[in-house]
């Protein structure tokens, strides 16, 4: 190919000098500090595992799902230090609308919109439909309970498949690892995971129980552990429960190996429809725990990285 035909191609030779002149002058560094925030979004989720903590982005580029509730969750106009001090889990006492302390992922969009009454609607009928089953199998084999027992356990797989469909298709899919710190280290834990949810590395959300004052609901007072969860966007999407999860041990939230106390995780779909231990359908009130989700890592960790 000859001068003439690189003229054609790249253009004439004023316009071949001029855009070697905007390479030349062209600053790398300052085009990606201009990209700040969005630098950081991405390198979060790349690395969000190895990322140290780091101050987010001006309030304007965040999202808070919670910015309704300020009296019972983090705010976009406040450190985690002063939303940390504002509302100590130990000793932030529970009263109607204060049953949790919230803070959300602020590097994530809203999540889609549910269709939560048609999710209630159809999955409480598919329970019933379920049980209606287990009545009338069990009935069937009065005699027979090994052989009723292998029926209603197909059945059973089969529900819980048309849930997790309706759940997809509902929007309804998101849930959460659950910890139980002792009450002495509720505060501990729950800053190492509000400052990981707010620096984009853990799931979209935490939660955490206030504290039950002595003599509340019944005479039930503090226990001696405290509920939190620290959630996912989508239950199906088990490399970021992995994900999540891997995390949490690197903050030393959960362990692994012999005796390591197990940690489960619930989607919320099964919270709404009340799928709650020792249920009539005998469905699992965990979808995964800490040791199933730890084995499926060291399956994959050497064809991809969580």
């Amino acid at each position: 190919m000859d001068n003439s035909d690189d003229s054609d191609f790249y253009g004439s030779p004023k316009t071949i000098s001029k855009l070697k002149s905007r390479v030349a002058a062209y600053n790398t560094s300052s085009y990606w500090s201009s990209q700040e925030a969005r630098t950081k979004l991405i390198i979060s989720r790349i690395t969000a595992s190895e990322s140290t903590s780091h101050s987010p982005p001006a309030a304007g580029r965040l999202h808070n799902a919670y910015s309704e509730i300020p009296h019972a969750a983090y705010q976009l106009t406040e450190s985690i230090p002063q939303f940390l001090a504002r509302l100590p889990p130990a000793t932030t006492n529970y009263r109607p609308g204060l049953e949790w302390i919230f803070i959300a992922n602020p590097y994530l969009p809203p999540h889609p919109r549910s269709d939560h009454s048609r999710f209630m609607k159809a999955g409480r009928e598919r329970l019933d439909l379920f049980k209606s089953f287990i009545e009338k199998t069990t009935a069937a084999y009065p005699n027979s309970p090994l052989v009723a027992k292998r029926h209603i356990a197909v059945a059973r797989k089969e529900a819980i498949e048309d849930l997790k469909q309706l759940a997809v298709e509902c929007c309804e899919t998101s849930g959460k690892w659950m910890l139980f710190p002792d009450v002495a280290f509720v505060n501990e834990t729950w800053e190492k995971v509000a400052r990981a949810v707010a620096n984009n590395q853990l799931g979209t959300a935490a939660k955490v129980a206030t504290r039950m004052p002595t003599g509340y609901d019944d005479g039930h007072g503090e226990k001696k552990d405290r509920l939190i969860c620290v959630y996912t966007e989508n239950f199906t999407d088990k490399d970021d429960v992995a994900r999540v999860l891997k995390r949490m041990k690197e903050l030393e939230l959960v362990k692994q190996g012999p005796g390591a106390k197990l940690i489960y995780y619930k989607p919320d779909a099964w919270t709404e429809l009340g799928i709650y231990g020792e249920n009539e359908w005998g469905i699992k009130a965990s979808m995964y725990n800490s040791k199933e989700i730890f084995e499926y890592i060291k399956e994959v960790t050497e064809k991809r990285t969580f």
